[in-house]
């Protein structure tokens, strides 16, 4: 008698080794699905997402017929298309969209260098963008310096004002009460 399995004993398993033994290949479609690295990290996503939940459902489904195994299986697959479909397209908007950022900022960084030569060619002097920076926070800094000092003159002024207006006070007073008393 040889040993080994013949694949007409395989519909001798029960209803519950089928059940075990369900999860292992559905695991396996999906970690091979979802480790390819050629793959965008969106269409990876997708593609994990879709096998798992069209396993699920596919197990749901394929459990009414008693079809787990094959449900789960084909349900894996055909989720794990689609999810890697749309996330692969997905992939594809994104890595349009950076190189058109690319783009723009070469577009950008021409004009610049363009508008630079053009000035350069007219004698028109133009700064080192560093030199720029450091001469507008010098003038920020002066001009902050001469809006304290102005407002540190308005104070003592003010102050002297005050100090002039209750002298004059004090006199006048004085003069009243002299007065009053009798005096001159």
């Amino acid at each position: 008698m040889e040993r080994g399995l013949n694949i007409t004993d395989l519909s001798a398993y029960n209803s519950s080794m089928k059940t075990i033994h369900t999860p292992v290949p559905v695991l396996l479609v999906i970690l091979v699905l979802s480790g390819c690295q050629s793959m965008g990290p969106n269409a990876q996503r997708g593609t994990a997402t879709g096998a798992a939940t069209g396993a699920i459902a596919g197990w749901i489904i394929g459990h009414q017929s008693d079809k787990d195994g094959k449900g789960a299986a084909i349900g894996a697959a055909s989720g794990a298309l689609i999810g890697g479909l749309l996330g692969g397209a997905d992939d594809k908007d994104q890595a349009a969209a950076r190189q058109q950022a690319i783009e723009r900022a070469q577009e950008r960084k021409q004009k610049a260098e363009t508008k630079r030569r053009q000035l350069i060619s007219f004698g028109k002097s133009v700064d080192d963008p560093q030199v720029l920076a450091a001469r507008q926070k010098a003038e920020a800094a002066e001009a902050e310096l001469a809006r304290l000092r102005k407002e540190q003159e308005d104070a003592i002024h003010r102050a002297k004002q005050i100090k002039e207006f209750e002298d004059r006070e004090r006199r006048a007073r004085e003069e009243a009460r002299r007065l009053r008393e009798g005096g001159s």
